[in-house]
């Protein structure tokens, strides 16, 4: 039974990529997102917070237009895609290289867990009664604020494409180091 569920499907998807409204759809899709990214950036350009919103909102408009192109097959099609094509670069065999770049991240991720105490440590070192709000490496505390944010956001990105790059063999490796086996 399920043998025929997974046919009927591929077939579904694979029907479906070569018609001309899941074409359509997906160039909406990328187009959405495309214009999304475009309307992001401005602000950092200079440009105006209404500029950049209806542009923003346009992107969206834009990619959530694909979904009458697409339908219900136009996402099977696309989700069995993406699927398949991360389940397959994730259990893939890993070079020294991609080994080396997942190790690199994962040390990214300690070093910034580390960065974030040692400059806890340095602020509450240095809080008093009369300045709760201490100035700490020459940073204002909305600096300070905005430092442990991207520490933080940076120290869990990392960690999250380390387990990627380094792959499902990596992963069962890891798990059996808290598995206590006799000599």
């Amino acid at each position: 039974m399920t043998s025929q569920i997974k046919q009927s499907t591929g077939a579904i998807s694979t029907g479906f990529t070569r018609t001309w409204r899941y074409k359509v759809g997906m160039f909406l899709i990328v187009a959405g997102h495309v214009i999304l990214l475009i309307g992001l950036v401005l602000p950092v350009l200079g440009m105006g917070v209404a500029i950049s919103g209806a542009v923003v909102l346009a992107g969206e408009v834009t990619a959530l237009a694909s979904i009458v192109f697409l339908g219900k097959e136009g996402f099977k099609a696309i989700k069995a895609k993406m699927v398949g094509a991360v389940k397959a670069s994730y259990t893939a065999p890993v070079g020294r290289t991609r080994h080396f770049i997942g190790v690199i991240l994962l040390c990214t991720n300690v070093l910034t867990t580390y960065a974030i105490a040692a400059y806890a440590w340095l602020v509450f070192d240095r809080i008093t009664a009369e300045n709760p709000f201490p100035e700490v490496l020459g940073l204002s505390f909305a600096q300070q604020d905005d430092l442990v944010l991207w520490l933080f956001l940076a120290g869990e990105i990392t960690f999250v494409l380390a387990i990627y790059v380094l792959g499902a063999d990596w992963w069962g490796r890891f798990r059996r180091i808290f598995i206590w086996e006799a000599p």
